[in-house]
């Protein structure tokens, strides 16, 4: 556990009013007007249009499910457009700034839109007779409720406008709950200063320049640019913890999705390090809490850096685990390439470069330093494959040489190719009369040479005596 550092804040906001100084100052006579929700509109003012709901504040998540942010760009509050109890398709609702006394020249705002029935959201603005669109975008923007807020500038200088008004447009369904956070609008216009004039100076927003280094979140940069992340985005729901237990829990919470082990947790005034995350609803960090904490909000951190090009598309991206992300808004691992990886050829390795890949484009093979000696690595051999099919049938060969000749085969056992049934009469005389059907018993077919059954008579009249006869099978 750890305390928070008091110089953190948004890495986003103070990357925001750092950027635009690393090319130019605010004009002289230049006005910021900001609005953070906080505690309250800050002089701007929601209305309903065709909508039942105006523009509202909500700290955490939305009530709908699927939808909406998990919690501010900044602090906790931010306002969103409520979607659900049949306030769409298409019904609006405006949310106008106040009147200026000098002409807007420009403003920057921060939206978030997820959910898959989300609608239009748009900003306009009035030069004193009529209203004139500016910007719009329509559709999900973001993935997820734990998705980074996405910063937006539109410049207005050269035109005459007093007021400015968002125009949130509903979509499909319940599942359209667009959010804004963290507005400011720039008034007046003026030269900018000599080029010689220094563009650094100290900043009362935690950027801060030392000896050549610029520190974001930290007033001791080590490095030409050095970020301390800032715990500043908001958890869904709501955490209990108790003095002396590592385990969180939560109502409401989405853990898994919104965080990972490794990530920093601040719940009141103590920082604690994930240290293992068992549900939506259940976690333990790597130190128990000095104080109880009930129903409270829990912080992150955002993203480290991210730069965007000029159609808000994602191309370079530090998130807060460290995975860096080149074209890859939310990066899975340490290094996640939205397309192809060009890598060059390298001549040293040593201890100290092991594990390095380069392209020998005179061999046209990918290698790896093992620490001593680049390397090709090779798999393991694969199965058989499949058997191929059945060729054609080839030209007769020539006729081989003789073979010697073989030894005598031995005389083939002895065959049975016919065979005969014989009988004689042994006792009796042409007297002998009546229906023979009296059987001996079974010769052998084995036997070649049997021998006669026993002498059979036949006395089937009844009159005692009658023929006597032998029967045999013959066979060859």
């Amino acid at each position: 556990m750890k305390e928070p550092n008091p110089l953190r804040r948004p890495v986003g906001a103070a990357l925001a009013m750092l950027l635009p100084t690393l090319c130019a100052t605010l004009p002289a006579h230049a006005a910021e007007h900001a609005v953070t929700f906080e505690s309250g509109l800050g002089g701007w003012k929601s209305i309903k249009g065709t909508s039942q709901f105006d523009w509202a504040r909500q700290t955490g998540g939305t009530p709908s499910g699927y939808t909406g942010p998990s919690g501010a760009y900044q602090g906790e509050y931010y306002l969103y457009l409520e979607t659900s109890y049949g306030n769409t398709p298409g019904k609006i609702a405006y949310l106008e700034s106040p009147a200026f006394e000098e002409a807007i020249s420009g403003m920057t705002f921060h939206y978030h839109m997820h959910g898959r029935q989300m609608g239009t959201l748009a900003v306009e603005t009035f030069d004193g007779a009529a209203w004139s669109a500016a910007w719009r975008i329509n559709g999900q923007q973001h993935t997820g409720y734990s998705s980074a807020w996405t910063r937006k500038r539109i410049d207005l200088a050269g035109r005459t406008v007093r007021k400015i008004r968002f125009k949130g447009t509903t979509g499909s369904g319940y599942q359209g709950d667009m959010a804004i956070d963290q507005v400011t609008v720039v008034t007046g216009e003026a030269p900018p200063p000599p080029v010689s004039a220094s563009p650094w100076s100290k900043s009362g927003n935690n950027i801060h320049y030392a000896d050549g280094d610029v520190g974001i979140g930290t007033n001791s940069p080590t490095a030409d640019l050095s970020i301390l992340g800032n715990l500043s985005r908001t958890l869904t729901g709501r955490v209990m913890a108790s003095a002396g237990s590592t385990r969180v829990i939560g109502a409401e919470t989405r853990f898994a999705e919104e965080l990972r082990v490794g990530d920093s947790l601040r719940i009141g005034n103590e920082v604690f390090v994930v240290a293992a995350i068992q549900s939506d609803t259940a976690l333990t960090v790597d130190a128990a809490p000095s104080a109880n904490a009930v129903n409270a909000i829990a912080y992150t951190d955002g993203d480290l850096l991210s730069v965007e090009t000029g159609a808000e598309k994602s191309a370079l991206v530090v998130n807060r685990t460290g995975n860096v992300g080149v074209g890859a808004a939310d990066p899975k691992a340490k290094l996640d390439v939205a397309g192809g990886v060009r890598i060059g050829n390298e001549t040293a390795c040593d201890e100290g470069k092991a594990g390095t890949l380069r392209y020998n484009a005179a061999e046209k093979a990918m290698e790896v330093c093992d620490g001593s000696a680049w390397t090709r690595s090779e798999g393991p051999e694969g199965p058989e494959g499949p058997r191929g099919p059945k060729g054609e049938k080839g030209d007769t060969g020539a006729t081989g040489a003789q073979g010697p000749q073989g030894k005598p085969g031995s005389n083939p056992p002895s065959t049975i190719t016919q065979c005969r049934i014989c009988f004689r009469e042994t006792e009796g005389s042409s007297q002998c009369q009546g229906t023979r059907s009296s059987c001996s018993g079974w010769a052998s077919l084995r036997n070649k040479s049997p021998s006669w059954t026993s002498p059979f008579r036949d006395d089937t009249d009844n009159r005692s005596g009658g023929c006597r006869y032998q029967w045999k099978l013959e066979c060859k």
